[in-house]
């Protein structure tokens, strides 16, 4: 058997013990960039406190009833209505939200049927008309029946609803008598007079 020379002995014992150490070791993981959080916190920014609406600004209107509409056209509309002296809106009713807003809500009663004519009133900033608009366009049919800004049409079981915008005003009128928005023009036309 040949015999190995000591030198390629000693060289492969070498290249292994080596091999065996070189084995063992390991790069060690790089510091982490960012501290940890600390107890409670989940790592999310804060977020910044979102903006509240600003509240609608009104400015009062102060017009009797029967300035916006008067005793003349509503005679030359129906002659058997008579203007309710003391009325307190339903909540959540444009006239509500009109009285709410400083405004004006009248109510006429038919003398026979018991059938009213609801108008009311209020004038805001342009901010709040905008919304208002919005609201009108989402919900009802525009119409350029009243020869305003803007305005809308809609009915809703029997009960029909024109909605109507000049200047800074926001006008609501409803009737039973309203199927479409030429039957409310002569007391659409009264309170823009009056105004």
């Amino acid at each position: 058997m040949p015999r190995r020379s000591p030198a390629l002995v000693l060289s492969a014992a070498t290249a292994l013990a080596v091999a065996v150490l070189l084995a063992g070791c390991t790069t060690p993981d790089p510091a982490p960039t960012t501290a940890p959080p600390t107890p409670g916190d989940t790592g999310s920014p804060t977020p910044e406190p979102s903006e509240t609406p600003a509240a609608p600004t009104p400015t009062p209107v102060d017009i009797p009833c029967d300035s916006l509409v008067t005793a003349q056209a509503m005679y030359d509309f129906n002659p058997n209505f008579s203007l309710i002296d003391s009325w307190t809106p339903a909540a959540g009713s444009p006239a509500a939200d009109a009285v709410d807003a400083e405004g004006v809500a009248c109510r006429w009663q038919n003398d026979t049927s018991g059938e009213v004519i609801d108008v009311s009133v209020a004038s805001f900033d342009p901010a709040t008309l905008e919304t208002l608009a919005n609201d009108a366009y989402t919900n009802s049919t525009m119409v350029p029946t009243y020869g305003v800004d803007e305005a809308y049409f809609a009915v809703t079981g029997s009960v029909g609803e024109a909605i109507v915008f000049d200047g800074p005003y926001w006008i609501v009128v409803s009737s039973s008598y309203f199927l479409e928005p030429g039957d409310a023009e002569p007391i659409v036309a009264s309170v823009l007079a009056g105004l």
